[in-house]
């Protein structure tokens, strides 16, 4: 099969034909349709998880995508990620344990919009919902994959959305979404400005304000329903094959980049 791949840690993506990998105990093959990229996977490639989990190399990486089961034709989308780290999503097949966060993928539904939305989704999803009855919320980074559905969710639950980009000022609002700050002063200096604040790089000090994802299959399909419904917008910026997917990479532009099998 074909995949992007990394040699080593840090290296750059290139195109590697790969065996395609078998499914062990309790996991699925999947012949993949597409697979969306997410900042956490240039991460993985540059040795974010070095020490807490085995690799194997090349190191194809990945974690959302969407497909069909080898054997049964059952149609999904979700999470792919597991241990050893490196058997990913941007490939043609990929192996995945049946407990991930894994739902049906609609007929209707186009297989590259349901690869975009796991992490991205559920992500802003469950942040939104955390900030309870809050009635304004800054989201800083609103133009990214997180960001653009927050401001869609958000709004949609009634409250008023002040987004704000890179070098943009902030003003007072009763909670905080940052997206964007990479370091815990950039972090403090923005939640200043709300008595509730998250942010998605695990910066702060404070655990509380370190949000991350639970994925489920439940929350999948209700983005999925909101998707269909017309409720949720997914923000696709750029659809590239397989083939020509070197150099793709998220967290530098606006909406989603998503591989096209």
């Amino acid at each position: 099969m074909w995949a992007i791949a990394a040699r080593d840690f840090g290296a750059q993506l290139e195109l590697v034909e790969l065996p395609e990998p078998e499914a062990g105990p309790n996991e699925l093959k999947v012949r993949l349709f597409a697979a969306s990229v997410n900042p956490f996977d240039r991460k993985v490639v540059d040795g974010m998880l070095r020490g807490s989990t085995p690799h194997v190399f090349p190191l194809v990486p990945g974690t959302d995508g969407a497909g069909e089961v080898v054997g049964s034709g059952e149609r999904i989308f979700g999470t792919f990620f597991h241990r050893p780290a490196g058997i990913g999503t941007y490939a043609e097949y990929v192996t995945v344990p049946a407990g991930n966060a894994l739902a049906p993928l609609p007929e209707d539904l186009d297989p590259a919009v349901a690869a975009a939305l796991p992490t991205a989704g559920m992500t802003a999803l469950q942040l939104v919902e955390s900030l309870g009855d809050a009635k304004s919320v800054l989201i800083v980074g609103p133009n990214g994959g997180v960001g653009s559905f927050a401001v869609q969710i958000a709004r949609a639950a009634g409250k008023r959305v002040i987004p704000v980009g890179r070098g943009d000022s902030l003003v007072e609002a009763d909670a905080l979404i940052d997206l964007v700050s990479a370091d815990r002063s950039s972090f403090e200096a923005n939640a200043r400005y709300a008595p509730l604040a998250f942010n998605t790089n695990y910066v702060s000090s404070d655990p509380a304000q370190n949000f991350g994802m639970k994925g489920s299959r439940e929350t999948l399909v209700r983005l999925a329903s909101m998707v269909q419904a017309g409720d949720l917008d997914v923000p696709i910026a750029r659809r590239v094959p397989l083939r020509e997917a070197v150099d793709v990479s998220a967290g530098h532009g606006p909406g989603k980049t998503v591989i096209i099998m």
